[in-house]
């Protein structure tokens, strides 16, 4: 017996509620954080209960099609129009490959592997790209909860992408409690109904592993808190863009036509110089400016002012800098300077943004200096978003606190500070991060964001974030392990569960998979 319009045009709604949620959620586009623990339920009531089995993948399509939508317009300042759709387009279609088995293989095996079956795919997904240097792990779902620290602290032990994994298996338990009991109110909806039994488990363990996640969260919360080391008044420079260096591929043009390039530096110099004495005069010990402040090695030329500078303030001071900033070859380095006016230390950026055409060679040391505050290593922009990477080198090497130098634009302004809580409660280490004009934050070892901005104005803006935050106690298992031991759990789960949809497939009844 076919499906009713109705029905369909039900179906088809929900999947579109679906859509909506998993765009909402974003940051930059709405914040309705809360929405992530029921985002997919939606789509699987569309999927299992109101849609006929052959339009099944349809909802997994417009899933995948909606949360990259988003991410990709997150990048709306540097990606047209074409693309954004383009990315929509390409992950649609991959979701709608995933869902043309999963109906089928959920009904085959009675729901046995319906609360992990999605979520160990979109997870994968997320292992498989985790390292690539366009998006780096913007999509991880995780991020849109990341003003939760206090439940998202045994990312410290177990990994982000555990968390992203446990979301999943949240969003399917409550949707097969939602289709059981339609099973009992609407039998007619179900080709295979839930058996009791396994919608037993499938809540029971789901329910416990949650329990045991807040409480083992709040625990370790409150450990990192209480071991947090001595404050220390730190500052994150965001110049705006009047003096930024040109060429660099967020700067909206020359702002002052007319102005020759040693006026545009003298005045640089001088705002640089003015934010941070007012930092100083705040308080600060240590001082962040943001990536490539300078389109010059100032070990080289203009050798002079910021020793003086440093001197003066008695501050230590991290900023970045390139050789040619409409260069992407061009080395992107970040250097410490001590309050002596010596140069403490040089970090090469490791992670180039190809969408931002950069090409120079990665940097391979992880370099971290002894402070009278604590020990402080620095990163550079998007290396913060590559969990198993700078940020946990750094911190490995004995960074309590990680500077980063970094350069945004504007439609990133409201995700960045996510992804900067999470490497801080990975490593648990304080975070500073400071931008050019647009997202700078301030994260304590236990992720709190403390402080920071989040300019949606085209040309940015400038702002001076002065605050007392604690040095890391370090010292957590993802620092030591990284993301390994999880990881290969997920393989070979998900490798299973593939081969599970293979010898089922094989051993279907005849007519088993027929749409209806």
């Amino acid at each position: 017996m076919g499906v009713s319009r109705a029905r369909i045009l039900g179906g088809l709604g929900l999947s579109l509620l679906s859509a909506v949620f998993l765009v909402v959620i974003w940051e930059a586009f709405g914040n309705l954080w809360w929405l992530t623990f029921v985002a997919f339920v939606p789509m699987y009531l569309a999927q299992y209960r109101l849609l006929p089995r052959r339009w099944s993948a349809v909802p997994v399509g417009l899933a995948f099609a909606a949360y990259y939508l988003a991410l990709a317009a997150v990048g709306s300042s540097v990606l047209p129009t074409w693309v954004i759709l383009g990315i929509a387009a390409v992950f649609g279609l991959v979701g709608l490959a995933i869902g043309m088995v999963l109906r089928p293989f959920a009904e085959r095996t009675n729901y046995r592997w319906f609360v992990v079956q999605f979520g160990l795919i979109w997870v994968a997904i997320d292992l498989l790209v985790q390292d690539n240097e366009l998006i780096g792990t913007y999509s991880w779902i995780a991020y849109r909860i990341g003003g939760l620290p206090q439940l998202v602290q045994p990312v410290s032990v177990v990994s982000t992408p555990a968390l992203n994994l446990l979301l999943h298996v949240v969003n399917a338990a409550i949707a097969l409690a939602v289709l059981a009991l339609l099973d009992r109110r609407r039998p007619h909806l179900a080709d295979v109904p839930v058996p009791r039994r396994v919608l037993a488990w499938s809540l029971g363990v789901p329910a416990a592993v949650c329990v045991a996640w807040v409480a083992w969260s709040l625990l370790i919360f409150t450990s990192v808190t209480h071991r947090m080391g001595p404050e220390v008044r730190v500052a994150a420079v965001q110049p705006g863009l009047d003096n930024a260096t040109p060429g660099t591929l967020i700067s909206a043009g020359d702002l002052h036509p007319g102005r020759g390039e040693e006026q545009r530096r003298t005045a640089q110099i001088a705002e640089l110089s003015d934010m941070t004495r007012q930092a100083a005069a705040r308080g600060a010990r240590i001082v962040v400016w943001p990536e490539e402040t300078l389109n010059y090695d100032p070990r080289v030329t203009d050798t002079a002012w910021i020793p003086a500078l440093v001197r003066q303030t008695g501050v230590y001071l991290a900023m970045g800098f390139t050789p040619n900033a409409t260069d992407g070859s061009a080395p992107n380095t970040a250097l410490l300077w001590s309050p002596d006016g010596s140069v403490a230390s040089v970090y090469h950026k490791t992670k180039r943004v190809l969408a931002e055409g950069e090409s120079f060679t990665p940097g391979t040391a992880y370099p971290t200096v002894e402070t009278p505050y604590g020990t402080v290593g620095i990163i550079i922009c998007f290396d913060i978003d590559f969990p198993d990477g700078p940020a946990r080198r750094v911190a490995a090497n004995g960074a309590r606190m990680i500077l980063a130098p970094s350069i945004d634009f504007e439609s990133v302004a409201d995700v960045r500070s996510a992804s900067t809580a999470y490497r801080a409660i990975e490593n648990r280490v304080a975070m500073v991060k400071a931008d050019v004009a647009w997202d700078s934050v301030i994260v304590a070892p236990n992720g709190r964001v403390i402080t920071s901005t989040a300019v949606h104005a085209e040309r940015g803006g400038a702002a001076l974030l002065v605050t007392d935050v604690p040095m890391g106690p370090r010292g957590a298992p993802f620092t030591r392990l990284g993301g390994a031991p999880f990881r290969w759990l997920e393989w070979i789960a998900t490798l299973v569960m593939l081969g599970a949809m293979i010898v089922t497939r094989i051993r279907r009844p005849r007519g088993a998979d027929a749409p209806t």
